[in-house]
């Protein structure tokens, strides 16, 4: 429905009160909202699009066809050389790091490089690398600085010229981390542009092959250098140490001096005459200790191990044994057993004899191992004496030594590496090969119309876009009910929409020509319902329609009001001229009086009178006569037949300063006070708010105020402004209502209020167009 429920319409007192400006937020767009806004928004939407595609195709058909050819190149560092060799540090390959990849592409497309692919191919002749003039160059020319005289020849110059179109029609580019980095030519021609990439890569070789032999040679020549200065070193060194040497008398035997070798003889010696010494002073010891406390010397290790003592010992055992035989055969006083006892005392004998030759022996072991230790000791003394005295001579010898080894292992390096560097100066090999040479391409790559002319629509329907928000978020009028009652802080009553001006004049011809025959302007003040605006009678006229709908939704509210409080002076009025305020008075005024109420309606715009150039243009007497007293209200008022509506015109007053005196005196108050008591309800046509201040004074003299809104023309600021000017009589404020709504456009801003919602209960097409 074209309406909105009236139950706001009892509205809290402090809402009532509070400031409009305060009341009203901004507001928030969804997805939908976002849809909406491009809807009725899409010829500023679409109209970047078209504009970019344009130009874009533009571009197309006028840019030069150009035709890309790639040659593929592997950067590996990791490359092994012709010959392997040990001196691959003299020559500092690669490093296989991403800037290392990076730079080999920078060096592709080097002035160095270009030159010599310029040269080779003769791109000083060819004419699609001579620049041709252009447009800007004398203004360029203007600004350029002036080059010194004899900075280039002519030749150079055009060389520099066509190396810096080569530079631009030239791409390199690394294929992602990898190792491969292709190499982009751009040509008119496909086969030129093949023969160029293939050319660029050839020079990029060959730029690598002379850069390794000239650090090679440059490496050799440095080396041959260094190896005879350390050559002469090594000499001078190996010198020194043989002159020191013999000065010293420092001979050498097996690598190290006789003076030393002695020393470690003598030192073997001593260990072991001190071993042997230790061993003969403990047996010398046991003895000494087994002839104090009178043991038996039989124990002792010399004793027992000695083969005399063991022979007499078994001497000695076989004779007592032979004793024992004797005595128990013959007893103890024979004979025979005396003769076996005194070899008994013989073989004792002779074993303490040995025994003590042993013990004798220990001591004279001892003595010798002794001597023998102490000669050793003074013979190691005086060799080290005569060590200490060539010490200083030895740290000399080796200091010297170890200088003339250093000087000999640094000239051998440097030598092997010298033949190595000198054989590998003719075997360099590039560290990047080719893994596909340029083919001559068969598409152009350039204008690429379709990208073009997709990116451009893609922005400009993204421009379109943004200018389509912005446009509309700085677009400030009332477009919804929504949005008037958010900042009006007041109901929106209805929606009133436009009807077009075709069907208007279609209605004026079909109903008012008879009567236009049989009327008299001279007898009769207001104009028969056939030949009034169809306009001001549509609602009774066309009760089928939208139009009706909605000022019917309007009576609505105000019959609600009238059943809870007193009503009986309607102010409608607007907040600017041309908001359809007079066309809602009249259609709200005619369809209560078809209700049978007594409805008066007053044209309270005495500066622009429509409403009696609309119903009665023949009046002479109106509001202004009745309120001076010029004339009584039955002489001042007209009936309309038709509806039974009573009309209380306004003829056009001059002097301006009598109206503004009159609606500030008690003259209208007296008016409106004897009309309340003949009529039930009174609709005043006021004028508009903001520009004149006699519309504010009627509003003070209303029971209830209706603002009418126009659509898409009435300033968000402007309803501000009128409801402060209104906070006097805030409470008087019944509603809202949107006038001259596009109901095809409404569905852009509110679709349950639009055509589209409202087409299967229409019975009338509505169509945009202009009237008031």
């Amino acid at each position: 429905m074209l309406q909105r429920s009236s139950e706001h319409l009892a509205r809290p007192p402090e809402q009532a009160n509070e400031p409009a400006a305060s009341r009203w937020q901004a507001p928030t767009v969804d997805l939908r909202e976002m849809g909406r806004i491009l809807r009725r928004r899409y010829k500023l939407a679409i109209l970047p699009a078209v504009v970019l595609v344009a130009l874009g195709l533009t571009y197309c058909l006028l840019a030069t066809t150009l035709y890309t050819a790639t040659a593929t190149v592997l950067v590996d560092p990791r490359r092994a050389a012709a010959v392997e060799t040990n001196s691959q540090t003299a020559l500092s390959n690669y490093g296989t790091d991403d800037a290392t990849i990076e730079s080999q592409s920078l060096l592709i497309q080097s002035l160095a490089i270009l030159d010599r692919v310029v040269r080779k191919l003769k791109l000083t002749e060819d004419a699609e690398f001579i620049p041709t003039p252009g447009l800007l160059d004398p203004i360029k020319r203007l600004f350029a600085s002036a080059a010194p005289e004899g900075a280039a020849d002519p030749q150079s110059a055009a060389r520099a010229r066509s190396i810096e179109i080569l530079q631009k029609r030239m791409k390199v580019a690394r294929q992602g981390t990898t190792f491969l980095v292709d190499i982009n030519v751009s040509s008119e021609s496909p086969t030129k542009a093949a023969v160029i990439a293939n050319a660029v890569a050839d020079a990029y070789f060959e730029d690598q092959v002379r850069a390794k032999n000239d650090a090679t040679r440059i490496a050799a020549n440095w080396l041959g250098g260094q190896i005879n200065d350390l050559k002469s070193r090594v000499v001078a060194s190996e010198k020194a140490v043989e002159d020191f040497r013999s000065a010293n008398n420092l001979t050498v035997s097996q690598g190290v001096t006789v003076n030393d070798q002695q020393i470690t003889d003598l030192n073997n010696k001593l260990i072991a005459a001190r071993v042997q010494t230790a061993e003969a002073r403990a047996k010398y010891d046991q003895v000494q200790q087994i002839a104090k406390s009178g043991g038996d010397p039989g124990g002792i290790n010399a004793v027992v191990s000695s083969d005399m003592i063991t022979k007499l010992r078994t001497q000695y055992a076989d004779i007592a044994k032979n004793e024992a035989d004797l005595s128990s055969k013959y007893g103890s006083r024979h004979p025979l057993v005396t003769n076996v006892r005194a070899q008994l005392k013989d073989t004792q004998r002779l074993i303490n004899e040995e025994i003590k030759r042993i013990l004798e022996s220990t001591k004279h072991d001892y003595d010798v191992a002794l001597s023998r230790e102490n000669s050793l000791s003074q013979s190691l003394e005086q060799l080290q004496n005569v060590s200490n005295t060539s010490s200083q001579a030895q740290v000399r010898l080796h200091e010297l030594q170890r200088e003339a080894e250093a000087n000999r292992t640094l000239y051998e390096s440097y030598l092997a590496r010298s033949k190595e560097t000198t054989s590998q100066e003719s075997l360099e090999l590039p560290d990047s090969r080719v893994v596909a040479k340029a083919g001559v391409p068969i598409r152009p790559s350039s204008p690429k119309t379709m990208l073009i002319l997709g990116l451009a629509g893609m922005l400009g329907l993204g421009l379109g876009s943004v200018l389509a928000f912005g446009a509309d978020y700085l677009d400030g009028r009332i477009k919804t009910l929504e949005q008037a009652e958010s900042i009006s802080g007041v109901p929106a009553l209805a929606a009133v929409p436009l009807i077009g001006t075709r069907e208007l004049a279609g209605l004026a011809r079909r109903r008012g020509r008879s009567e236009l025959d049989n009327h008299d302007p001279r007898t009769v003040k207001l104009l028969p319902a056939a030949l009034q605006p169809p306009l001001m009678r549509y609602a009774i006229d066309e009760p089928a329609t939208f139009f009706a709908e909605a000022i019917r939704s309007v009576r609505l509210a105000l019959q609600r009001t009238m059943r809870l409080q007193p009503v009986r002076v309607v102010l409608v009025t607007s907040a600017l001229d041309s908001e359809g305020k007079t066309t809602l008075a009249g259609n709200l005024a005619q369809s209560l009086a078809t209700l049978g109420i007594r409805t008066l309606l007053i044209d309270g715009d005495l500066r622009n009178p429509q409403l009696t150039r609309s119903l009665c243009p023949r009046a002479d007497v109106g509001l202004l006569d009745v309120a001076l007293g010029r004339a009584t209200i039955d002489q001042a008022i007209l009936t309309d037949e038709s509806t039974g509506l009573s009309v209380l015109p306004s003829t056009t007053v001059k002097q301006a300063e009598i109206i503004t005196e009159l609606m500030f005196s008690e003259r209208i108050v007296d008016v409106l006070d004897h009309l309340r008591h003949r009529y039930e309800l009174i609709i005043v046509d006021s004028p508009p708010l903001v520009p004149l201040v006699d519309g504010r004074a009627l509003a003070e003299l209303a029971d209830r105020i209706i603002l009418a809104l126009a659509w898409d023309q009435t300033p968000r600021e402007v309803l501000t402004h009128t409801i402060d000017l209104l906070s006097p009589v805030s409470d008087r404020i019944l509603g809202t209502v949107l006038t001259r709504v596009d109901l095809s456009r409404l569905q852009f801003y509110d679709y349950y209020r639009s055509s589209a919602y409202l087409k299967p209960y229409a019975t009338a097409s509505l169509r945009p167009g202009a009237a008031r």
